[in-house]
Protein backbone atom coordinates (compact mmCIF):
# COMPACT_ATOMS: atom_id res chain seq x y z
CA UNK A 1 0.00 0.00 0.00
CA UNK A 2 1.50 3.36 -1.05
CA UNK A 3 1.46 6.14 1.06
CA UNK A 4 -0.49 9.45 0.14
CA UNK A 5 2.98 11.03 -0.87
CA UNK A 6 4.37 8.26 -3.04
CA UNK A 7 0.90 8.54 -4.65
CA UNK A 8 1.28 11.98 -5.30
CA UNK A 9 5.03 11.56 -6.67
CA UNK A 10 3.91 8.31 -8.94
CA UNK A 11 0.83 10.19 -10.68
CA UNK A 12 3.20 13.10 -11.45
CA UNK A 13 5.83 10.84 -12.87
CA UNK A 14 3.38 9.10 -15.13
CA UNK A 15 1.43 12.29 -16.77
CA UNK A 16 4.75 13.91 -16.85
CA UNK A 17 6.12 10.89 -18.68
CA UNK A 18 3.26 11.06 -20.90
CA UNK A 19 3.19 14.24 -21.74
CA UNK A 20 7.25 14.54 -22.58
CA UNK A 21 8.42 10.79 -23.49
CA UNK A 22 11.44 12.21 -21.45
CA UNK A 23 12.32 10.55 -17.98
CA UNK A 24 11.63 12.41 -14.90
CA UNK A 25 13.75 13.64 -12.34
CA UNK A 26 13.27 14.73 -8.59
CA UNK A 27 14.19 18.16 -9.55
CA UNK A 28 11.96 18.32 -12.22
CA UNK A 29 9.34 17.27 -9.90
CA UNK A 30 10.31 19.79 -6.97
CA UNK A 31 10.00 22.84 -9.33
CA UNK A 32 7.28 21.99 -11.73
CA UNK A 33 5.02 20.53 -9.27
CA UNK A 34 5.83 22.91 -6.45
CA UNK A 35 6.19 20.04 -4.31
CA UNK A 36 6.57 20.48 -0.29
CA UNK A 37 9.32 18.31 -0.22
CA UNK A 38 13.14 18.18 -0.59
CA UNK A 39 14.64 16.28 -3.65
CA UNK A 40 16.55 13.83 -1.41
CA UNK A 41 13.05 13.08 0.00
CA UNK A 42 11.94 12.71 -3.14
CA UNK A 43 14.56 10.57 -4.96
CA UNK A 44 13.60 7.84 -1.93
CA UNK A 45 10.24 7.90 -2.97
CA UNK A 46 11.26 7.08 -6.35
CA UNK A 47 13.90 4.61 -5.28
CA UNK A 48 11.09 3.20 -3.10
CA UNK A 49 8.47 2.86 -6.23
CA UNK A 50 11.09 1.70 -8.06
CA UNK A 51 12.01 -1.31 -5.87
CA UNK A 52 7.97 -2.22 -5.48
CA UNK A 53 8.11 -2.53 -9.32
CA UNK A 54 6.12 0.80 -10.35
CA UNK A 55 8.80 2.78 -12.05
CA UNK A 56 12.43 1.73 -13.75
CA UNK A 57 15.12 3.82 -14.96
CA UNK A 58 16.14 4.22 -18.54
CA UNK A 59 19.98 3.53 -19.97
CA UNK A 60 20.07 6.88 -20.59
CA UNK A 61 18.60 9.56 -18.05
CA UNK A 62 18.75 9.00 -14.07
CA UNK A 63 15.67 10.01 -14.39
CA UNK A 64 12.60 7.33 -14.01
CA UNK A 65 9.67 6.24 -16.39
CA UNK A 66 6.85 3.95 -15.63
CA UNK A 67 6.72 0.18 -15.46
CA UNK A 68 3.87 -2.20 -17.52
CA UNK A 69 3.14 -2.24 -13.32
CA UNK A 70 3.04 0.96 -12.88
CA UNK A 71 0.77 2.09 -15.83
CA UNK A 72 -1.82 -0.37 -14.86
CA UNK A 73 -1.45 0.62 -10.99
CA UNK A 74 -2.39 3.91 -12.36
CA UNK A 75 -5.09 3.50 -14.77
CA UNK A 76 -6.63 1.56 -12.10
CA UNK A 77 -6.05 3.57 -8.88
CA UNK A 78 -5.26 7.21 -10.13
CA UNK A 79 -7.02 7.40 -13.69
CA UNK A 80 -9.70 10.73 -13.60
CA UNK A 81 -12.58 10.56 -16.34
CA UNK A 82 -11.04 13.80 -18.93
CA UNK A 83 -13.86 14.51 -21.84
CA UNK A 84 -14.17 18.51 -22.14
CA UNK A 85 -17.90 19.65 -23.24
CA UNK A 86 -16.69 20.83 -26.94
CA UNK A 87 -15.69 17.00 -27.69
CA UNK A 88 -18.87 15.57 -25.86
CA UNK A 89 -20.36 17.98 -28.44
CA UNK A 90 -18.46 16.37 -31.33
CA UNK A 91 -19.38 13.17 -30.59
CA UNK A 92 -23.09 14.32 -29.84
CA UNK A 93 -23.16 15.42 -33.56
CA UNK A 94 -22.09 12.34 -34.75
CA UNK A 95 -24.50 10.42 -33.73
CA UNK A 96 -27.32 12.64 -34.24
CA UNK A 97 -27.38 11.82 -37.84
CA UNK A 98 -29.84 8.73 -38.43
CA UNK A 99 -28.98 8.76 -42.00
CA UNK A 100 -26.16 6.19 -42.49
CA UNK A 101 -25.68 2.63 -42.02
CA UNK A 102 -24.14 0.91 -38.74
CA UNK A 103 -21.00 0.18 -40.53
CA UNK A 104 -20.68 3.91 -41.96
CA UNK A 105 -21.47 5.16 -38.16
CA UNK A 106 -18.80 2.25 -36.75
CA UNK A 107 -16.21 3.41 -39.08
CA UNK A 108 -16.83 7.39 -38.36
CA UNK A 109 -16.54 7.09 -35.31
CA UNK A 110 -13.44 5.15 -35.65
CA UNK A 111 -12.00 8.08 -37.72
CA UNK A 112 -13.40 10.59 -34.90
CA UNK A 113 -11.15 8.76 -32.15
CA UNK A 114 -8.24 8.73 -34.31
CA UNK A 115 -8.54 12.37 -34.59
CA UNK A 116 -9.24 13.27 -31.08
CA UNK A 117 -6.40 11.21 -29.82
CA UNK A 118 -4.08 11.43 -32.62
CA UNK A 119 -3.42 7.27 -32.20
CA UNK A 120 -4.81 4.70 -34.32
CA UNK A 121 -7.79 3.27 -34.34
CA UNK A 122 -9.46 -0.27 -35.07
CA UNK A 123 -13.25 -1.29 -35.60
CA UNK A 124 -14.41 -4.43 -35.24
CA UNK A 125 -18.13 -4.83 -36.65
CA UNK A 126 -20.49 -7.18 -35.62
CA UNK A 127 -19.20 -10.88 -36.18
CA UNK A 128 -20.28 -11.79 -40.12
CA UNK A 129 -21.57 -15.32 -38.59
CA UNK A 130 -24.32 -12.93 -37.24
CA UNK A 131 -25.65 -11.18 -40.02
CA UNK A 132 -27.99 -12.62 -42.80
CA UNK A 133 -27.61 -11.11 -46.49
CA UNK A 134 -30.98 -8.85 -46.98
CA UNK A 135 -30.82 -7.93 -50.40
CA UNK A 136 -27.93 -7.20 -53.87
CA UNK A 137 -28.58 -4.74 -55.98
CA UNK A 138 -26.73 -4.67 -59.67
CA UNK A 139 -26.41 -0.54 -60.77
CA UNK A 140 -24.56 0.00 -64.37
CA UNK A 141 -21.71 2.34 -64.19
CA UNK A 142 -21.13 2.47 -68.38
CA UNK A 143 -20.84 -0.29 -71.10
CA UNK A 144 -18.29 -2.41 -69.23
CA UNK A 145 -18.64 -1.94 -65.84
CA UNK A 146 -21.20 -2.39 -63.21
CA UNK A 147 -21.63 -2.31 -59.16
CA UNK A 148 -23.10 -5.13 -57.42
CA UNK A 149 -24.61 -3.41 -53.84
CA UNK A 150 -24.67 -6.39 -51.08
CA UNK A 151 -26.61 -5.18 -47.87
CA UNK A 152 -27.41 -7.37 -44.73
CA UNK A 153 -29.99 -6.91 -42.08
CA UNK A 154 -27.35 -5.36 -39.85
CA UNK A 155 -27.30 -2.52 -42.36
CA UNK A 156 -23.65 -3.42 -43.35
CA UNK A 157 -22.60 -2.82 -47.35
CA UNK A 158 -20.57 -3.81 -49.29
CA UNK A 159 -19.69 -2.28 -52.98
CA UNK A 160 -18.39 -4.54 -55.70
CA UNK A 161 -17.09 -2.93 -59.01
CA UNK A 162 -17.24 -5.48 -61.97
CA UNK A 163 -15.82 -4.76 -64.91
CA UNK A 164 -17.21 -7.14 -67.64
CA UNK A 165 -16.25 -8.49 -71.10
CA UNK A 166 -18.60 -7.53 -74.02
CA UNK A 167 -19.16 -11.25 -74.10
CA UNK A 168 -21.26 -11.00 -71.00
CA UNK A 169 -24.28 -8.90 -71.14
CA UNK A 170 -26.59 -7.44 -68.97
CA UNK A 171 -29.06 -10.06 -69.07
CA UNK A 172 -26.56 -12.60 -67.99
CA UNK A 173 -25.53 -10.24 -64.93
CA UNK A 174 -29.39 -9.25 -63.90
CA UNK A 175 -30.16 -12.96 -64.23
CA UNK A 176 -27.52 -14.09 -62.14
CA UNK A 177 -28.43 -11.24 -59.25
CA UNK A 178 -32.26 -12.60 -59.48
CA UNK A 179 -30.82 -16.28 -59.02
CA UNK A 180 -28.87 -15.23 -55.98
CA UNK A 181 -31.78 -12.82 -54.15
CA UNK A 182 -34.34 -16.07 -54.73
CA UNK A 183 -31.92 -18.33 -53.63
CA UNK A 184 -29.90 -16.50 -50.99
CA UNK A 185 -31.48 -14.23 -48.68
CA UNK A 186 -31.72 -14.74 -45.21
CA UNK A 187 -28.68 -16.62 -45.52
CA UNK A 188 -25.86 -15.82 -42.78
CA UNK A 189 -22.96 -13.93 -44.40
CA UNK A 190 -20.90 -17.11 -43.31
CA UNK A 191 -22.24 -19.53 -45.17
CA UNK A 192 -23.55 -17.64 -48.45
CA UNK A 193 -20.15 -18.86 -49.93
CA UNK A 194 -20.84 -22.51 -49.63
CA UNK A 195 -24.39 -22.27 -50.65
CA UNK A 196 -23.14 -20.56 -53.70
CA UNK A 197 -21.44 -23.17 -54.70
CA UNK A 198 -24.11 -26.16 -53.49
CA UNK A 199 -27.21 -23.98 -54.46
CA UNK A 200 -26.49 -21.37 -56.81
CA UNK A 201 -23.91 -22.72 -59.38
CA UNK A 202 -26.30 -25.47 -60.62
CA UNK A 203 -28.83 -23.24 -61.68
CA UNK A 204 -26.44 -20.70 -63.22
CA UNK A 205 -24.86 -23.08 -64.98
CA UNK A 206 -28.47 -23.34 -67.01
CA UNK A 207 -29.85 -20.42 -66.93
CA UNK A 208 -26.28 -17.52 -67.83
CA UNK A 209 -24.03 -18.09 -70.41
CA UNK A 210 -21.15 -16.98 -69.10
CA UNK A 211 -21.57 -18.26 -65.34
CA UNK A 212 -17.95 -19.83 -64.69
CA UNK A 213 -16.74 -15.71 -64.96
CA UNK A 214 -19.44 -14.09 -62.93
CA UNK A 215 -19.82 -17.26 -60.73
CA UNK A 216 -15.99 -17.07 -59.55
CA UNK A 217 -16.61 -12.92 -59.18
CA UNK A 218 -19.85 -13.05 -57.02
CA UNK A 219 -17.74 -15.87 -54.47
CA UNK A 220 -14.58 -13.47 -54.34
CA UNK A 221 -16.77 -10.47 -53.50
CA UNK A 222 -18.70 -12.52 -50.83
CA UNK A 223 -15.43 -13.63 -49.15
CA UNK A 224 -14.09 -10.80 -48.73
CA UNK A 225 -17.11 -9.84 -47.38
CA UNK A 226 -17.22 -12.21 -44.69
CA UNK A 227 -13.50 -11.13 -43.57
CA UNK A 228 -14.27 -7.07 -43.97
CA UNK A 229 -15.19 -6.13 -40.15
CA UNK A 230 -11.93 -4.87 -39.34
CA UNK A 231 -11.34 -1.17 -40.28
CA UNK A 232 -8.51 0.75 -39.40
CA UNK A 233 -8.50 4.91 -38.88
CA UNK A 234 -5.24 6.91 -38.36
CA UNK A 235 -2.40 4.10 -38.90
CA UNK A 236 0.13 6.69 -39.62
CA UNK A 237 -0.21 8.32 -36.25
CA UNK A 238 2.22 5.70 -34.85
CA UNK A 239 5.12 7.35 -37.29
CA UNK A 240 5.41 10.97 -35.14
CA UNK A 241 5.32 8.49 -31.52
CA UNK A 242 8.98 8.91 -30.50
CA UNK A 243 8.62 5.54 -28.93
CA UNK A 244 8.75 3.58 -32.87
CA UNK A 245 11.81 6.02 -34.61
CA UNK A 246 13.82 2.59 -34.43
CA UNK A 247 12.93 1.23 -37.86
CA UNK A 248 12.31 -2.37 -37.36
CA UNK A 249 9.96 -1.66 -34.51
CA UNK A 250 8.09 0.54 -37.01
CA UNK A 251 8.05 -2.34 -39.38
CA UNK A 252 6.91 -4.69 -37.38
CA UNK A 253 4.37 -2.40 -36.00
CA UNK A 254 3.39 -1.35 -39.74
CA UNK A 255 3.12 -5.57 -40.16
CA UNK A 256 0.86 -5.95 -37.28
CA UNK A 257 -1.86 -3.54 -38.95
CA UNK A 258 -1.32 -5.18 -41.96
CA UNK A 259 -2.47 -8.28 -40.64
CA UNK A 260 -6.22 -7.93 -40.33
CA UNK A 261 -6.74 -11.62 -38.86
CA UNK A 262 -4.45 -10.77 -36.11
CA UNK A 263 -7.00 -7.91 -34.50
CA UNK A 264 -9.79 -10.76 -34.57
CA UNK A 265 -8.15 -11.63 -30.98
CA UNK A 266 -9.98 -8.09 -29.96
CA UNK A 267 -13.71 -9.31 -31.15
CA UNK A 268 -15.75 -9.48 -28.63
CA UNK A 269 -18.01 -12.55 -27.61
CA UNK A 270 -21.61 -12.26 -26.32
CA UNK A 271 -20.19 -13.16 -22.81
CA UNK A 272 -17.62 -10.90 -22.46
CA UNK A 273 -17.73 -8.52 -20.04
CA UNK A 274 -18.60 -5.16 -20.98
CA UNK A 275 -16.82 -1.79 -19.99
CA UNK A 276 -13.44 -0.39 -21.37
CA UNK A 277 -10.90 -3.11 -21.32
CA UNK A 278 -7.25 -1.71 -20.86
CA UNK A 279 -3.99 -3.67 -22.48
CA UNK A 280 -0.71 -2.78 -21.83
CA UNK A 281 2.12 -4.68 -23.81
CA UNK A 282 3.56 -7.99 -23.55
CA UNK A 283 1.32 -11.20 -23.40
CA UNK A 284 -1.77 -8.81 -23.10
CA UNK A 285 -1.50 -7.55 -27.53
CA UNK A 286 -3.34 -9.44 -30.13
CA UNK A 287 -0.04 -9.73 -31.58
CA UNK A 288 2.96 -11.60 -30.56
CA UNK A 289 5.78 -10.47 -32.61
CA UNK A 290 8.57 -8.48 -30.21
CA UNK A 291 6.56 -5.52 -30.11
CA UNK A 292 5.92 -4.46 -26.11
CA UNK A 293 5.45 -0.97 -25.53
CA UNK A 294 2.22 -0.36 -27.20
CA UNK A 295 -1.27 -0.19 -25.62
CA UNK A 296 -4.92 -0.99 -26.74
CA UNK A 297 -7.99 0.42 -24.99
CA UNK A 298 -11.08 -0.93 -26.14
CA UNK A 299 -14.49 -1.45 -25.52
CA UNK A 300 -17.64 -3.52 -26.78
CA UNK A 301 -21.19 -2.59 -28.13
CA UNK A 302 -23.85 -5.04 -29.60
CA UNK A 303 -24.71 -5.11 -32.97
CA UNK A 304 -27.21 -7.73 -32.89
CA UNK A 305 -29.44 -10.58 -30.93
CA UNK A 306 -25.95 -12.51 -30.78
CA UNK A 307 -23.22 -9.93 -32.18
CA UNK A 308 -20.91 -7.87 -31.12
CA UNK A 309 -18.25 -5.56 -32.13
CA UNK A 310 -15.93 -3.58 -30.29
CA UNK A 311 -14.01 0.17 -31.04
CA UNK A 312 -10.26 0.20 -29.79
CA UNK A 313 -7.52 2.70 -29.89
CA UNK A 314 -3.74 1.90 -30.52
CA UNK A 315 -0.98 3.93 -29.16
CA UNK A 316 2.22 3.58 -27.06
CA UNK A 317 2.25 2.47 -23.60
CA UNK A 318 2.91 6.27 -22.73
CA UNK A 319 -0.70 7.33 -24.05
CA UNK A 320 -3.03 9.67 -21.84
CA UNK A 321 -5.01 7.39 -20.65
CA UNK A 322 -7.60 9.81 -18.99
CA UNK A 323 -8.18 10.94 -22.19
CA UNK A 324 -8.92 7.98 -24.56
CA UNK A 325 -10.41 5.64 -21.56
CA UNK A 326 -13.30 8.31 -21.10
CA UNK A 327 -13.53 9.22 -25.04
CA UNK A 328 -13.51 4.83 -26.07
CA UNK A 329 -16.42 4.66 -23.46
CA UNK A 330 -18.75 7.62 -24.47
CA UNK A 331 -17.98 6.42 -28.27
CA UNK A 332 -19.18 2.78 -27.11
CA UNK A 333 -22.04 3.72 -25.37
CA UNK A 334 -23.16 6.26 -28.31
CA UNK A 335 -22.84 2.79 -30.58
CA UNK A 336 -24.64 1.00 -28.63
CA UNK A 337 -27.66 2.83 -27.76
CA UNK A 338 -27.84 4.00 -32.11
CA UNK A 339 -27.85 0.25 -32.59
CA UNK A 340 -30.43 -0.51 -29.93
CA UNK A 341 -32.83 2.51 -30.92
CA UNK A 342 -32.83 1.68 -34.41
CA UNK A 343 -33.61 -1.91 -33.33
CA UNK A 344 -36.18 -1.04 -31.54
CA UNK A 345 -37.81 1.46 -34.50
CA UNK A 346 -37.81 -2.00 -36.86
CA UNK A 347 -39.62 -3.91 -34.48
CA UNK A 348 -42.08 -1.11 -34.25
Amino acid sequence: MLTARQLLIFKYIVEEYIATAEPVGSKLLMTKYNLPYSSATIRNEMSFLEEQGYLEKTHTSSGRIPSMKGYHFYVETLLQPDVDDKVKNQVSTLFSDRNRSIQEIIEESCQMLSQLTHLTTVALGGNSSYEKLQNITLVPLGSNSVTAIIVTDKGHVENRIFHISNEISMEDLSACVDIMNDTLIGTPIDDVANKLEKDVKPIMSIRVKEHEVLFNAFLQAFMKFAKSNVYFSGKDNMLYQPEYNDVNKLRKLVSAFENAQQWKSLEPSKDDERGVVVRIGGNELPFNDGINDVSIISTSFDTGENSRGSISVIGPTRMPYDQVVSLVELIGENIEKLIKDENNEKLR
